[in-house]
């Protein structure tokens, strides 16, 4: 919690400790010259000089079972080329990378994590330019124009409800329905609900949105902390609704026989998770190979299918209907890293005051 907020107060509250002067690092060098290859030379040159480094670290805020899988297929295809991943909340990563690259340590060299805090380390002068050729097959929504980040997946945010506690008559259609009598003290929302506070933010305003919360509090919203653990207690029956959760874990623990639906807002918010590479990577071809298969088509598929999650590239579709966005004609408005910038303020401002001491 504190490190999130701490994070998130960097942006536009605390000096920067890297001169945003510094020469480039040699491995962006590595990554422009690459840029100059044809695709057959490129690779060729690529995957040797990875298999000479041995090794690529990766800092990463995926579920285990998704990580390994990705792990897995990437040592499978490249053999000499160990993958290491160190797994953790958006925060920890970033927190982790910063504070290391304080003390002069350069150990990571792909992250990728929550989309808030990108703005940290790019303002730190950490992440490194490199345009991967996969970049052309994800839209401008998906990725800077400089070359420095690319979503990795999509998180989307929704409402759901426990279809044993709220027949689908009755189930909420909207955020402001919950402020109506018959949710008192019945739903929950997370501590930290940085997508739907950002959308309501981005779309009502700071002074709407203000009253919004006011009125859940008012209507007895119990403040969870873990978006998974609260898709796990309203599977359990402990309130009836969530203001604010996955859509990927809700459709998971559906499939496993939890009695729950999804309500798609409108607009659902969405971030990407933005993926990058360490300026002063260690091991800088075998980051671009990481990175270029991350975002290929092969690595974008084992991601939807091991984590029914969505994918910024194009021509690949979630696993399950349910969570098919255009197919359903949902209206989704994504959040970028520059959003958390814009919005940061507001946002740490009213979780403070209506939700973390709940």
């Amino acid at each position: 919690m504190r490190g999130r907020r701490s994070l998130l107060a960097w942006v536009f509250a605390l000096p920067l400790f890297f001169p945003s002067g510094a020469p480039a690092a040699e491995p962006e060098e590595i990554w422009r010259q690459l840029g100059k290859l044809s695709g057959e030379e490129r690779q060729r040159l690529l995957v040797s000089k990875a298999k000479e480094e041995g090794e690529v670290v990766w800092y990463s805020t995926l579920a285990v079972e998704q990580g390994e899988a990705l792990r897995e297929e990437f040592e499978r295809r490249y053999p000499g080329v160990r993958a290491t991943i160190w797994r953790g909340r958006g925060e920890a990563v970033v927190n982790r990378f910063l504070t290391e690259s304080k003390a002069g340590k350069f150990a990571v060299d792909v992250l990728s994590g929550s989309n808030e805090n990108l703005p940290v380390v790019m303002k730190a002068n950490l992440v490194g330019r490199y345009t991967s050729p996969e970049r052309r097959f994800y839209s401008d929504a998906h990725k800077d124009r400089e070359g420095y980040w690319t979503s990795l997946v999509d998180v989307v945010a929704v409402i759901a409800y426990n279809t044993r506690l709220v027949s689908k008559a009755d189930a909420p259609k909207k955020y402001e329905d919950f402020l109506e009598p018959k949710w008192m003290s019945s739903f929950a929302i997370d501590r930290n609900p940085d997508r739907a506070m950002m959308v309501w933010l981005k779309t009502w305003g700071k002074e709407k949105t203000e009253k919004f919360l006011q009125g859940l509090v008012r209507n007895g919203a119990a403040v969870r902390s873990g978006h998974n653990l609260t898709v796990q207690l309203l599977c359990a029956g402990e309130f009836k609704a969530a203001i604010e959760v996955y859509a990927f874990r809700v459709q998971s623990l559906k499939r496993q026989g939890c009695p729950v639906e999804i309500v798609f807002p409108d607009p659902t918010p969405g971030a990407v998770t933005p993926i990058y590479l360490g300026k002063r990577s260690p091991h800088p071809y075998a980051a671009a190979l990481l990175m270029d298969y991350l975002l290929s088509d092969s690595g974008q598929r084992i991601l939807v299918d091991k984590g029914l999650m969505h994918s910024g590239r194009q021509g690949i579709q979630p696993k399950v209907p349910e969570l098919d966005l255009e197919q359903r004609r949902v209206k989704t408005l994504l959040l970028v890293p520059v959003d958390g910038e814009k919005l940061g303020k507001h946002y740490l401002e009213l979780q403070s005051r209506y939700l973390l001491n709940r």
